[in-house]
């Protein structure tokens, strides 16, 4: 990338999605178009290799992301003009740009599947110029809705059943994370952003609790934790007069739990067991999990930077592979066999085990075995859409099935647990003739 191909805007559009990618792409896309070879049929898996720390399992995310914009990917004419520009594709290489259609099948985990390493997310069979092209897209489309996705659902499961919040838009690293981050924490059963007034004085409580009865939450420790406790419970009681009162307290500071305890105590004392309390304060799951672990008295729980940020772990190691190529009657296996960064040939399906409902092994597969529940679906056949994408509430009760499936030591917040991923003797077979093939 130089200067001159930087967006000028700083926000991300449409438009600069499809140049968007590693210009050796392009240009080897372009050389192996000039040679022919835009007939050879490849598979491409999706797949991450290793997780984040403390992390049992994962959602996978954007699956909604890829299908809608692979449906519609397409070049302009001033996107072909600035590659030609940039000197990184052929004159030939341009015209079939211009007439770019995504013509291959994709199948995919559905979106907010619980998933493990090595397993395809995604598997592409389509003509080898396509498939590459959409290297960089995928990577980060992936990337991103899984980060958040899987970071939001280890606080929802921490929190065992009390309400999470996400919000906090401003302490995103842009607004395109804002929007995503958003869209799991829904998608993850957390409620809406929440946006807390702040008062300077009961007057200023009361006014507001006058206008907005049974909807105000009051921050109560703006200046003095136990002035505002109080502040908030006399405005409470005069609302009870009318038959109103206020919906909650926040606490934002010092020992939550501690804090906790005390403001509880005041309201129940004052007659209002059914305001609720709230907790904030840059929490996330790990602080959540401690937190419940004290029987703190506490309803809801507010996730900011350190949720929003990933800030625990903001690492995916997602990858995009070749895993096998067929051109006319040959078919021919592709992986990579570097220790550590080793992938699977063939065309490949992850299926799984259930026992009294509870998942206790996946097996990495060939797509014509028959080894359990297969998890990877059909959803673009020959360029053609053919999966109904769910709204965001069907997705949601989605991840609440998925998440019921999950053995419990999977849930574990802070202690890294195993979970058995087998791969078919027929892959393993063919990975060693495919290892004795390269090494002759």
């Amino acid at each position: 990338m130089t200067s001159q191909n930087i967006p000028k805007t700083h926000f991300f559009t449409e438009e600069d999605l499809h140049i968007f990618e590693l210009q050796q792409i392009f240009t080897a896309c372009s050389v192996w178009h000039d040679k022919g070879m835009n007939k050879q049929i490849a598979t491409f898996d999706l797949f991450v290799r290793e997780f984040p720390k403390n992390r049992n399992f994962l959602l996978f995310g954007g699956t909604e992301e890829i299908i809608e914009n692979i449906k519609k990917w397409n070049y302009s004419e001033k996107e072909v003009n600035n590659l030609l520009e940039f000197g990184i594709i052929s004159e030939n290489f341009a015209r079939y740009l211009r007439n770019f259609k995504f013509t291959g099948d994709i199948h995919a985990l559905p979106e907010g599947t619980i998933f493990f390493p090595n397993e395809p997310v995604v598997r592409i069979v389509a003509p080898l110029l396509e498939g590459n092209l959409l290297t960089m897209f995928l990577l980060n489309a992936a990337t991103s809705n899984t980060i958040f996705l899987s970071k939001v659902i280890r606080s929802v499961i921490a929190a065992k059943n009390r309400a999470v919040i996400t919000g906090a838009a401003m302490r995103a690293h842009s607004f395109e994370s804002a929007f995503k981050y958003g869209r799991a924490s829904y998608i993850a059963g957390a409620l809406g952003a929440n946006t807390i007034p702040s008062f300077v004085a009961k007057e200023a409580m009361r006014e507001t609790a006058n206008l907005f009865p049974n909807m105000m939450d009051f921050m109560v420790d703006t200046y003095n934790f136990k002035i505002g406790v109080e502040n908030a419970i006399k405005v409470a009681l005069e609302l009870k007069e009318d038959g109103n009162s206020i919906k909650g307290i926040t606490i934002d500071s010092g020992d939550l739990c501690e804090r906790a305890f005390t403001a509880r105590k005041m309201l129940n004392d004052a007659g209002l067991k059914d305001v609720e309390i709230t907790l904030a304060s840059n929490l996330d799951e790990y602080k959540i999990d401690s937190l419940i672990k004290q029987n703190v008295p506490a309803n809801k729980f507010i996730l900011v930077t350190e949720a929003i940020t990933v800030a625990d772990d903001p690492r995916l190691e997602i990858v995009y592979k070749l895993s096998e190529v067929r051109y006319k009657d040959r078919i021919i296996p592709k992986a990579k066999l570097t220790e550590g960064k080793q992938s699977l040939p063939g065309r490949k399906q992850v299926f799984r085990k259930y026992e009294n409902g509870k998942m206790i092994k996946d097996i990495i597969g060939l797509e014509d075995e028959k080894l359990g529940e297969p998890l990877l679906i059909k959803m673009i056949d020959e360029g053609e859409i053919i999966y109904d994408l769910p709204s965001l509430d069907q997705i949601k009760k989605y991840v609440e099935n998925q998440i019921k499936t999950l053995p419990e030591n999977l849930k574990s917040i802070t202690e890294k647990q195993d979970y058995n991923v087998e791969i078919s003797n027929k892959i393993m077979n063919a990975l060693d003739s495919f290892r004795e093939s390269v090494v002759r």
